[in-house]
């Protein structure tokens, strides 16, 4: 994608602006209505999970991250493993709407070593939800694809959802804005629209997902700002920051 744009920059005399990926994500809801900065970003995808205090546009402090797996990696994992449906994410969503989060305990990371308040992990809940079944589940229950779904939904959400009210209490920002594809997640749109005192802003759901729109708005400002970026510019798979070292 980067080379294709390249080219066509070179080849018909238009700008080139590179546009981080992440950034763009958060801009997003930007694109639905007014929101001043600054506020409290939270990128939930498939990709990144991180929480960040997002001062402008293209300026972030990342405040917590993941240790190993996204929370939408962890979503479309168990989905696979399951045969539960594609894309993981909305078919666990879909499913957990019958299903009842008490029939599995699925476990919380400790993460006692070091300093981390607001990061998260998910490789103990997708290794508990895929070979330690039985482990966790509650026979009072079912075992059932939407009380599996419906459980690590909500294990998988609350244990994000905790993290950022930390994060709200360390900043004292009272705005949030949600930005990625797991922000199309009706248990997360609904476990943040209950706290009270928060203005939370979620992007269209036709904004949650990669979308060029995200990525011209971004663009658009370093543009109007009159910054070009240069054509040996490199396309980066993983950014340092974006992912926590345990412990």
């Amino acid at each position: 994608g980067l080379s294709f744009v390249k080219g066509l920059a070179y080849g018909s005399g238009l700008p080139f602006v590179g546009v981080d990926h992440v950034l763009a994500h958060l801009y997003a809801p930007h694109l639905a209505e007014a929101i001043e900065y600054p506020y409290l970003g939270l990128l939930v995808s498939g990709g990144h999970t991180l929480i960040a205090r997002v001062e402008a546009f293209d300026r972030m402090e990342v405040l917590g991250a993941t240790i190993d797996d996204a929370c939408g990696e962890a979503f479309d994992k168990i989905a696979k493993h399951y045969d539960l449906g594609y894309p993981g994410g909305a078919a666990i969503d879909r499913l957990a709407a019958g299903g009842d989060r008490r029939a599995f305990r699925f476990p919380w990371p400790s993460l006692h070593k070091g300093e981390h308040p607001f990061d998260v992990s998910y490789s103990g809940l997708k290794t508990a939800a895929a070979n330690q079944l039985e482990q966790f589940w509650d026979r009072r229950y079912e075992r059932t694809p939407e009380n599996l779904a419906a459980a690590f939904q909500a294990t998988a959400i609350d244990l994000l959802v905790d993290r950022l009210l930390k994060a709200v209490e360390h900043t004292g920002l009272r705005t949030v804005v949600v930005g990625g594809g797991v922000a199309a997640n009706s248990y997360l749109r609904s476990r943040l629209g209950q706290e009270q005192g928060l203005r939370v802003i979620f992007p269209p759901f036709a904004l949650c997902t990669d979308n060029a729109a995200m990525v011209a708005g971004l663009g658009y400002h370093y543009l109007t700002r009159g910054e070009r970026s240069p054509l040996d510019l490199n396309a980066a798979a993983r950014v340092q920051g974006l992912r926590r070292l345990y412990p």
